[in-house]
């Protein structure tokens, strides 16, 4: 296995369970009113942390691809909703995920050598928030065990 399919099977296992609970299947079936909910005001509700991901994955993606990207303004970026809807933050989402499986089966070697690091790191960054997104769930009652996590 090489570096390219190491970070195409930690992209998909973001994207579709394997041993732990995926991104997709983290967010998936949630209502906008529960995305929004927050168990203290000094936490991130689960829309907040798709918006932070989504400016992330779309700021690195930008750079992978060699595209500039806009200044950001906003220090926060867990409240940047870009006046998406909840169905329309969870396409967005996903459609960066597929984008990013695919840029990476593409991109040549010294791509993907170069930006391996970062790439494992984002990955990871993905991961922390979908645990963060399942206890959210747990919390407020939407989060079925029979999609895994059950203790």
């Amino acid at each position: 296995m090489d570096v390219r399919d190491v970070l195409l099977a930690q992209l998909n296992a973001c994207q579709e369970n394997t041993w732990f609970v995926a991104l997709r299947n983290a967010i998936e079936g949630l209502t906008e009113e529960q995305a929004d909910w927050k168990p203290s005001e000094s936490a991130n509700s689960i829309f907040e942390m798709v918006n932070h991901l989504i400016f992330y994955n779309q700021r690195y993606l930008n750079r992978f691809k060699d595209l500039p990207n806009e200044k950001n303004s906003d220090s926060n970026t867990f409240s940047n909703r870009e006046d998406l809807s909840w169905p329309d933050a969870v396409k967005r989402l996903n459609d960066l995920m597929s984008e990013w499986r695919s840029v990476v089966e593409e991109a040549d070697d010294h791509k993907i050598d170069e930006w391996s690091a970062e790439l494992a790191h984002l990955t990871i960054h993905i991961t922390y928030h979908t645990g963060q997104i399942i206890y959210i769930r747990k919390l407020q009652g939407s989060w079925n065990p029979e999609n895994g996590v059950k203790g």
